[in-house]
C-alpha cells in the first residue's frame, strides 16, 4: 500500500516543540532560517513580489500568511469568511484545534518569537503559518531562533500548501487539517528539544493530528510502510531525506497511549534533556516510572502487531487493530530440531505460523538479553493476546511465534526457535508447563542500557489448557 498524500518533506532544523505559556527568551544571536516574505524566501520558496495579506486565528494565537497573486496565492473562493480565501481560514481553523487539543494533553506551548533577535517575524508574537505552493511535499516546519543552552529549544514557523491539488486528500480542507496540526507538533517538539530523533519527531507528529482530528486517515495510511518491515529497528529508519518508514512509527506512540495512556507520550518528551538526549532512553525513563520498561512493551508492542487485519482479536491489542495493515507470517514446519536460524538487531521483530497436528515444546536459542519470544494461541481466526506466553511454551494446533528486540544495539544477535516433543510428566502444572494463560510482561530491568536486542516471536494457535497465574495487561 502506497501513502495517498505527498511525503512531507523533513529537515534537521525543523523538529520538536511543546505548549507552555509564551514567556519572553533567552534568544541566541543569529536567526536560523528566512521567511517566506524575505527576498530569499524558505526552502527555495518567497512570495516575491506580490501582495501579502493575513488573518488570525479567532483565538489570535496562530497568523496565516498568504498571497493575494501569483502562483502562492491560494485559491479564491472565500464561502466562510468575507473577503477571506476558505484555505485560509480553515488552516487558522486547524491551528485553533491543534493547539487547543496540545494544551489539553499538557505540552508546552510552542516558543513565541515576538522577543526574536530575526528582522521578519510575522509581525507579532502568534505563530505564523505560511501557504505556499509547494513543488513537493506538503508542509514543512523550521526553526527560527533558539535559546542559549542545551536541550536546545527552538521558536519557529510552519510553511503549508495552499491548494492541496496534487495529492492524497479528498480536497483542500482534508489536506490542511492534516498537515497544519501535524507540522505544528514539530513545533511544539522544539520547545522541548529542537535535535530530537528524526522517527521519533514524525511518528508522533502523526499520533499528534490524529488526536486532534480522530476521523482523519493520514495515520493509516503510512502503517504499511512500517508493517511491511518489522525487521528493521524501530529507531533506524532507511536512508534518505524523505521515507515514509518514518510516518509509519507512529503506530509506536498509538501502542503506548493505548496500552497505558496518552500522558506517557508527553512523559517522554518532559524527561528529554542532557541526561537522556535520546527518544528511547527517555522511553524507558517514563516507563520505569510507570513500573515497567522499554524491553518490556517492545516485546508487547510486537505481539500487538502480530493481532491486527483479520487476526485481531475481539479484544485486547489496538482499539483500531482491525483496520491496520497485516504482518508477513513465515511460516515454519512443526518438526522436532530447529525450525529456523536467523540474525536481528536492535528493536526489530520476526513472525512465524506453525500448526502443530501434535504438542511441540517451543523454545528460544538466543541471547537473552537480545531476543525474547512469545507463545499466542489462534482461536477462529483470531490471536488471542491475553493467552500470550514466553517461550518455552507447548502449542498444539496453529500458532504465530514473535521474536523480539531488548536492546538498543545494532551489532548481529543471531536466534534459533527449536522445537521437540514435550517431557511427559504426570500431573505437572508447573509454570514451565505449557497452557494458554497469560504468564504475563518479562521481569522487569533496572534498565535499558544492555547492548543486545531481541526478537518476540507469537504463534498462532490452540494451547491446551493450563492454569498459570494471570498478569493484567
Amino acid at each position: 500500500m502506497t501513502r495517498a498524500s505527498k511525503p512531507r518533506l523533513w529537515l534537521s532544523a525543523l523538529l520538536a516543540s511543546g505548549l507552555s505559556a509564551l514567556a519572553p527568551q533567552a534568544w541566541g544571536q543569529s536567526c536560523e532560517s528566512p521567511r517566506p516574505t524575505d527576498p530569499e524566501g524558505t526552502l527555495g520558496m518567497a512570495f516575491g513580489s506580490a501582495e501579502v495579506a493575513f488573518f488570525d486565528a479567532v483565538s489570535g494565537r496562530a497568523r496565516v500568511h498568504y498571497a493575494l497573486s501569483g502562483t502562492h496565492a491560494p485559491p479564491a473562493a472565500s464561502t466562510l469568511e468575507d473577503g477571506v480565501p476558505d484555505a485560509v481560514v480553515v488552516a487558522a481553523e486547524a491551528a485553533d484545534a491543534a493547539l487547543d487539543k496540545f494544551e489539553e494533553l499538557g505540552y508546552r506551548a510552542p516558543l513565541g518569537d515576538g522577543a526574536s533577535p530575526c528582522d521578519s517575524n510575522g509581525g507579532s508574537d502568534a505563530i505564523d503559518v505560511y501557504l505556499l505552493n509547494f513543488a513537493a511535499a506538503d508542509g514543512q516546519a523550521v526553526a527560527d531562533s533558539c535559546e542559549e543552552g542545551l536541550p536546545r529549544r527552538c521558536s519557529g514557523f510552519i510553511v503549508v500548501e495552499n491548494d492541496f491539488r496534487r495529492g492524497g486528500y479528498a480536497n483542500a480542507a482534508e489536506g490542511l487539517r492534516t498537515v497544519v496540526p501535524h507540522e505544528l507538533f514539530h513545533l511544539v517538539q522544539n520547545a522541548y528539544d529542537v535535535d530530537v530523533d528524526r522517527w521519533w519527531a514524525e511518528g508522533s507528529a502523526q499520533w499528534a493530528d490524529k488526536q486532534v482530528y480522530p476521523e482523519l486517515k493520514d495515520l493509516e495510511r503510512f502503517l504499511p510502510d512500517y508493517f511491511d518491515a518489522p525487521w528493521r529497528p524501530l529507531n533506524v529508519p532507511p536512508n534518505g531525506v524523505i521515507t515514509n518508514f518514518l510516518y509509519a512509527t507512529a503506530v509506536w506512540p498509538v501502542f503506548l497511549g493505548e496500552r497505558f495512556d496518552q500522558a506517557l507520550v508527553r512523559e517522554v518528551y518532559e524527561g528529554l534533556g542532557p541526561d537522556l538526549a535520546d527518544t528511547l532512553p527517555a522511553t524507558d525513563a517514563a516507563l520505569q516510572a510507570r513500573g515497567s520498561s522499554l524491553v518490556d512493551e517492545f516485546l508487547q508492542f510486537a505481539a500487538y502487531n502480530a493481532a491486527t487485519g483479520e487476526r485481531a482479536p475481539e479484544s485486547g491489542g489496538y482499539v483500531d487493530a482491525a483496520s491496520y495493515p497485516l504482518v508477513e507470517l513465515k511460516p515454519l514446519s512443526a518438526s522436532e530440531g530447529a525450525l529456523v536460524s536467523e540474525v536481528g538487531s536492535g528493536l526489530g521483530a520476526f513472525y512465524y505460523s506453525l500448526n502443530a497436528q501434535a504438542p511441540l515444546e517451543l523454545s528460544l536459542e538466543a541471547d537473552e538479553t537480545r531476543q525474547a519470544a512469545l507463545l499466542v494461541p489462534l482461536v477462529d481466526g483470531k490471536l488471542q493476546l491475553d493467552a500470550a506466553q514466553r517461550l518455552p511454551a507447548t502449542l498444539e494446533g496453529q500458532g504465530v511465534v514473535v521474536v523480539a528486540g531488548q536492546s538498543l544495539a545494532r551489532t548481529d544477535a543471531p536466534f534459533t526457535l527449536r522445537g521437540k516433543a514435550p517431557s511427559a510428566k504426570l500431573g505437572d502444572d508447573s509454570p514451565g508447563s505449557s497452557g494458554c494463560s497469560l504468564v504475563g510482561l518479562p521481569s522487569k530491568r533496572a534498565g535499558f542500557g544492555g547492548t543486545g536486542l531481541g526478537f518476540v516471536v507469537i504463534l498462532l494457535g490452540r494451547c491446551r489448557a493450563r492454569k498459570r497465574p494471570r498478569k493484567g495487561r
